[in-house]
């Protein structure tokens, strides 16, 4: 069993990507990650929407093959100007990359990913691998977009 491997809090001016890690986003879905991206904005955090996250790209299911999957997280997890991550949105393919993640840049530069659904399985696996602690929170469109019960942005915050 690994130590807890503990990202710092993410702070006001930090760059939060919100990426496609699993389902695609459908194009009713788009007015809500947009609001996601806002209450983001809203709260301090630079925002960066990673180019997977877009409506046309989608392989049945899921946002992309699990390949492509991984290539945007480990993209993400080396790139050190990315202090946190948000999903998108749930789905159900997590399982198919879980194997492709490079563990050994979540050792060098923990960072909290945020999400429910199926990221809870990312969560346990890295957990798993590396220690790290993973934060079962909203999604950048359900969620942050605001189309699920209503916790305000105080709660929205304290979550960060």
């Amino acid at each position: 069993m690994h130590p807890l491997l503990l990202p710092r809090a993410v702070r006001p001016g930090d760059l939060v990507a919100v990426a496609a890690l699993s389902g695609p986003l459908h194009p009713d879905e788009i007015g809500l990650r947009d609001r996601g991206v806002e209450v983001l904005r809203e709260m301090g955090f630079r925002v960066r929407v990673t180019p997977p996250v877009a409506a046309n790209r989608r392989r049945w299911w899921a946002a992309g093959t699990p390949q492509e999957l991984a290539d945007e997280l480990n993209g993400l997890l080396r790139d050190p100007e990315v202090r946190a991550i948000v999903a998108q949105t749930g789905g159900n393919v997590t399982a198919s990359y879980l194997d492709l993640i490079d563990v050994e840049a979540v050792r060098a530069d923990p960072k909290p990913i945020f999400g429910y659904s199926d990221i809870s399985l990312l969560h346990l696996a890295l957990h798993a691998r590396t220690g790290l602690v993973g934060f079962h929170a909203d999604l950048g469109a359900h969620g942050f977009g605001g189309d699920w019960f209503s916790l305000g942005d105080a709660a929205r915050r304290a979550e960060l």
